[in-house]
C-alpha cells in the first residue's frame, strides 16, 4: 500500500503515469479508506489486514494479480475530471486484457447484471453496479476496483482474481460473494493487463 500511496504523489508531483503489478505473500485483507477491521471483518478473522488509500468495500487478496494506476489527470480525456470518467477511463483496458485471457468481461451496465446488487457486505465482490467488471455469462465481478480522485491526479487500485480464494471467505465477511471457478494463468494475465494499460496511456495525450 505504500507503494500505490506513493505512486499518486508521483502522479501528482511529477505528471507521471506508474502502472504496479503484484501478489501477495498469502492472504491479506484490504479494507477502503473509510472501513474499520472491527466493523467490517468477522470477529476473530486471524487474515492480516491493511488499509488502502482507496475507498471502496474490503478486498480478500492472496489469489489474485493486484493492479495499481497512478496518474495525472491530464493523461486521461479532457472530460475526467468527474469520479464516474475517471474509473471509467482505467477500468476499460482491464476489462480488455481480460478479454484477451479468455475471460468474457464486460462493464455491468452492458449485461442483465448491470443493476444487480449483492448483499449488503463489506466484501467488494458482494456487489455489483453499471460500473463494474464482470463475467457477461454469470454477473459475477471479475475485477474489484476502487478509486482516489485527487485535484490533479487518479489512483486505481484493482483486484482480479486468478483462482478461488486461499481462505474461506467465510471466516473473514459475514455476507461474502460468490466466487468463480475460473483460473487464470499468473503470467498470460499479468502481460495482458500491463500491455492494454501501456497502450491505454501511450495514446494519452501530453
Amino acid at each position: 500500500m505504500a507503494g500505490d500511496r506513493e505512486a499518486l504523489t508521483r502522479a501528482e508531483r511529477d505528471k507521471d503515469v506508474i502502472l504496479r503489478l503484484y501478489t501477495w505473500d498469502g492472504a491479506w485483507v484490504s479494507l477502503g479508506r473509510f472501513q474499520s477491521p472491527d466493523r467490517d471483518l468477522v470477529s476473530g478473522s486471524d487474515v492480516p489486514w491493511v488499509v488502502r488509500p482507496t475507498g471502496g468495500r474490503a478486498v480478500l487478496h492472496g489469489h489474485d494479480l493486484t493492479v495499481a494506476v497512478a496518474a495525472p489527470l491530464g493523461k486521461l480525456d479532457a472530460r475526467s475530471r468527474g469520479l464516474r470518467v475517471a474509473y471509467r477511463a482505467i477500468v476499460a483496458p482491464l476489462v480488455e486484457g481480460l478479454r484477451e485471457v479468455g475471460v468474457p468481461a464486460a462493464l455491468g451496465e452492458d449485461t442483465p447484471f448491470g443493476k444487480r446488487f449483492g448483499p449488503k457486505s463489506a466484501d467488494c465482490f458482494a456487489h455489483v453496479s453499471a460500473n463494474d467488471a464482470v463475467d457477461a455469462r454469470t454477473g459475477l465481478k471479475v475485477c474489484g476496483c476502487a478509486l482516489r480522485l485527487t485535484e490533479s491526479a487518479v489512483l486505481l487500485q484493482a483486484s482480479i482474481p486468478l483462482g478461488p480464494p486461499l481462505v474461506d471467505p467465510r471466516t473473514v465477511f459475514a455476507a461474502p460473494a460468490a466466487f468463480s471457478t475460473v483460473t487464470l494463468d499468473p503470467v498470460a494475465t499479468r502481460k495482458a493487463i500491463a500491455a492494454a494499460l501501456v497502450r491505454r496511456f501511450a495514446e494519452s495525450p501530453q
